[in-house]
């Protein structure tokens, strides 16, 4: 394996985790609380991902796990409080 494909498939890697951890983490709140804690939600990853981006500062390569984190809390928020937006 080339080392293009094995920082390929570190790339892919990275981005699903953060999108399985912002899911499920959503999803655990979604079914633990009665009134979705969107503050909680959307404060635990962007924490994490600051906690990430300290702790690797000059490592570029958490820069799509961040950015995955970030965009995912987003998406996941809206997607749990569909119903208390509309």
């Amino acid at each position: 394996m080339s080392t293009y494909a094995k920082s390929e498939l570190s790339l892919l890697s990275e981005l699903f985790l953060a999108i399985l951890l912002t899911a499920c983490y959503g999803i655990f709140c979604f079914k633990s609380f009665q009134p979705f804690p969107w503050l909680s939600f959307i404060g635990a990853p962007i924490g994490l991902a600051i906690i990430i981006a300290c702790w690797k500062m000059k490592s570029p390569q958490w820069t799509f796990f961040i950015v995955g984190l970030l965009l995912n809390t987003v998406i996941w928020s809206i997607v749990f409080n569909w119903s208390s937006i509309f």
